[in-house]
């Protein structure tokens, strides 16, 4: 778990944050840690250049539980559509937090970008957010359907994008031709090896991410769920192609790369992308810090290989016929 150290420049970031604070995040209030999250995110963007995309929209689509704040971003000609769910442990960020992400995202890709502010506890426990989060890829999946649909995000929004895929998969639409999990929370196996070696940080300690999951993932009509922790589901075939992003510092490391091991066991064509020198978080560290920007781009990389494969016929067709 410690073939590379962490790069100085994210340690340098962090440092920046000041210093871990004591207190437990079952003793902060929601505002606190959405008030926390924030401040993070502007020392992330301090300085940051602008990302221009051709037309930004804030729009508000319909779902079971009431309208759904998205923010759309659309290039000149696009590629792809993309669904991307914020990061924030189901409880924090927002289009706000992301908007440098996103904008690159469709900026890089070509990609429709559909940003969602999806509902979030404690407020509205599961499946509140994971309700919103697919009826918004139901809404996006129809906006251009002749190109490629795929679902993303981070952290606790890559789980959001796993979850949505199953589901999809589960009930027959809509159809998603790629999966984007950037360091997804996939259990709530806390005794894995990478829980146990970064229980301690950086970032995170293993006590406060145990506290949210549960948070999350434990409220009564989540438990068991496959659609509150994707690891639950007790098969994986039929689902679309998948990138998996995984920091090499990062309790949630293990089940990342076991989650991939599963989807390539069940036929599902999956690519790992291991960056071993950052932790988890590292999307908005991109602006400031290289080996994220680095990781950025290979990310986009990956997400562009994704949309010229469900463009081809060919390639659609097999991955259909394998499902």
């Amino acid at each position: 778990m410690h073939e590379m150290p962490i790069d100085p420049d994210v340690v340098a970031l962090l440092d920046e944050l000041g210093p871990p604070s004591p207190v437990r995040a079952a003793d902060l209030s929601a505002e606190d840690l959405r008030q926390g999250m924030r401040d993070a995110i502007a020392i992330f963007t301090r300085g940051a250049d602008p990302v221009a995309v051709h037309h930004v929209t804030d729009e508000q689509v319909p779902g079971g539980g009431g309208k759904i704040p998205v923010r759309v971003y659309r290039p000149r000609t696009p590629t792809a559509v993309v669904v991307y769910l914020h990061g924030g442990s189901w409880l924090a960020g927002g289009v706000d937090t992301h908007d440098l992400v996103t904008r690159r995202l469709c900026r890089d890709t070509g990609a429709v970008v559909v940003s969602v502010d999806y509902r979030m506890v404690p407020e509205h426990p599961f499946p509140a957010p994971f309700e919103d989060a697919y009826d918004a890829a139901v809404w996006a999946a129809s906006l251009r359907p002749e190109l490629p649909f795929l679902v993303a995000g981070d952290s606790a929004g890559g789980t959001l994008a796993a979850c949505v895929a199953l589901r999809a998969r589960d009930e027959g639409g809509p159809r998603i031709d790629a999966q984007v999990l950037v360091y997804p929370g996939v259990d709530d196996d806390f005794a894995t090896p990478s829980m146990l070696a970064f229980q301690d940080g950086p970032g995170m300690r293993l006590e406060d991410i145990a506290f949210v999951i549960r948070q999350y993932a434990s409220h009564e009509r989540a438990l068991g769920s496959p659609y509150a922790l994707p690891g639950r589901a007790t098969s994986l075939a039929g689902l679309p192609p998948a990138v998996v992003v995984v920091a090499g510092h990062d309790m949630l490391r293990s089940a990342e790369e076991d989650y991939a091991r599963r989807l390539l066991e069940a036929g599902v064509p999956a690519v790992v992308q291991l960056d071993p020198e950052l932790v988890h978080g590292w999307i908005e560290f991109a602006p400031r810090v290289p080996a994220a920007d680095r990781a950025f781009g290979r990310l986009v990389g990956a997400v562009n290989d994704l949309i010229g494969r469900a463009g081809d016929p060919g390639e659609r067709r097999l991955v259909e016929e394998s499902g």
